[in-house]
């Protein structure tokens, strides 16, 4: 899939696809295709672990082959194509504009055929980087299992809540909380330290 993102760049900016730096060449391979899918390679890791977090892929999204491999059927490979495209229309800031990444990897693809033919004198892969916003990191389900049920009643907020943000933060799941809880869990934690 990353691959025909690749391509379809490469031949809307007149790039010979076959013709490649890192990966071998021969008519048969797309090698700069090869070469420019490993700086975006990152966005079919995140989709796949996305999948695997989220507990989206069941055993029925696989057959086991003869050889004792494993193949996606079309229902696994629909949730892989619909995660794998959500990541590439996730925005990111490039170049002073929000962009999606599949506009981001036909940007860089304009920046390579602009710096093989000098009108460009440098070339950078490296930005934009992705930024991973997870709001169940390690430090917030710590604070979480840590608030007294007391404490949280005084932020106005009911035991239930508590209770059910706790098991969330016990689970190796992710999990999410709005905006306003979030903001009620950072006061407590500048409730504690007042008290100290």
């Amino acid at each position: 899939m990353l691959e025909e993102y690749c391509l379809r760049a490469i031949n809307s900016v007149g790039l010979d696809a076959h013709v490649g730096f890192l990966h071998e060449m021969t008519p048969s391979k797309n090698s700069l295709a090869y070469d420019l899918q490993e700086p975006f390679r990152f966005l079919v890791d995140l989709a796949v672990i996305s999948l695997i977090e989220s507990v989206a892929m069941e055993s029925k999204d696989f057959i086991r082959t003869e050889n004792y491999n494993l193949r996606l059927k079309p229902t696994g490979a629909r949730k892989i194509v619909n995660e794998f495209s959500s990541m590439l229309n996730k925005k990111v800031s490039y170049q002073g504009k929000e962009s999606t990444w599949s506009y981001v990897i036909f940007l860089k693809v304009r920046e390579l055929a602009h710096y093989l033919t000098s009108r460009k004198e440098k070339l950078d892969f490296v930005k934009p980087e992705y930024e991973i916003e997870r709001i169940d990191s390690y430090d917030i389900r710590q604070k979480i299992l840590n608030i007294f049920y007391v404490d949280w009643k005084k932020l106005g907020f009911s035991k239930g809540t508590l209770h059910y943000m706790k098991q969330n933060a016990k689970s190796d799941k992710p999990f999410t909380l709005n905006a306003y809880v979030l903001d009620r869990v950072n006061k407590w934690e500048a409730l504690v330290s007042s008290q100290k």
